[in-house]
């Protein structure tokens, strides 16, 4: 009987060299650049910030003397954004359409006024002097928002949101419910419908601290002067 072990360990040489000769020879001087999406050298840009809601205290700035709001102004928005990101950089370009709700419930009376000579109509607001359940003045805009976005590249994504936004007054509405009951009137005169203003975000991934601004005032020249509507409150951009 033939001894097999010199043909066993001949062909166990041979399978190594085999092995061996088929594994690519590693180039010089090549560094392993990772597979992580957070690695800097790497870095791609990605879109992100396309959905936004907002969940806000809406209020206004400069309303005349004894007009006091409460805790129930209560608005919200949402916008659907492009972003567009500028090469490899921590910043993008943010643009899109979006639907704004303001709330102001306050004690403020919306009176008119007729002058006889030019029969002009102008618009007032005063204190209401009879008890009351709810007193509030509700509008809805669509707006088109503007932003310059920063982003870091690291794991856990901090993000500051600076830009502006313009928008029209699309519908309005006064609703009371006091000892007279519950009445709701439409369209308030002498209301600046174009609106435009300031928006910031800052957070980090999904959750930010956000507020708003209107450099246009609420009113025509025909109502209250100074007084412009600005919120503040939480957003969640899940995508």
């Amino acid at each position: 009987m033939l001894n097999r072990s010199p043909y066993i360990f001949v062909l166990f040489l041979l399978l190594q060299l085999t092995a061996f000769a088929q594994e690519p020879n590693p180039k010089p001087n090549t560094k392993y650049k990772g597979d992580s999406e957070y690695d800097l050298k790497n870095y791609k840009s990605d879109p992100r910030d396309r959905l936004i809601f907002e969940a806000n205290y809406t209020n206004w700035q400069g309303a005349p003397k004894g007009i006091k709001s409460d805790w129930k102004c209560i608005g919200f928005a949402f916008a659907t954004m492009f972003d567009k990101p500028f090469g490899a950089s921590n910043f993008s370009f943010g643009f899109g359409l979006g639907f704004y709700v303001h709330n102001y419930s306050s004690n403020a009376n919306f009176v008119y006024k007729l002058d006889s000579i030019s029969s002009t109509v102008t618009t007032s607001i005063e204190p209401k002097t009879i008890p009351y359940i709810a007193n509030r003045y509700n509008e809805r805009l669509v707006e088109i928002p503007l932003e310059l976005r920063f982003r870091t590249k690291t794991a856990t994504m901090f993000k500051i949101h600076l830009g502006g936004k313009i928008g029209y007054v699309i519908s309005d509405f006064r609703k009371t419910d006091d000892a007279d009951g519950r009445v709701r009137h439409y369209n308030t005169q002498n209301i600046n419908r174009l609106r435009y203003g300031l928006v910031f975000r800052i957070g980090i991934e999904r959750i930010f601290l956000t507020g708003s601004y209107y450099l246009s005032e609420v009113f025509t020249n025909k109502g209250p002067k100074g007084v412009n509507p600005y919120s503040i409150g939480i957003a969640i951009i899940p995508y």
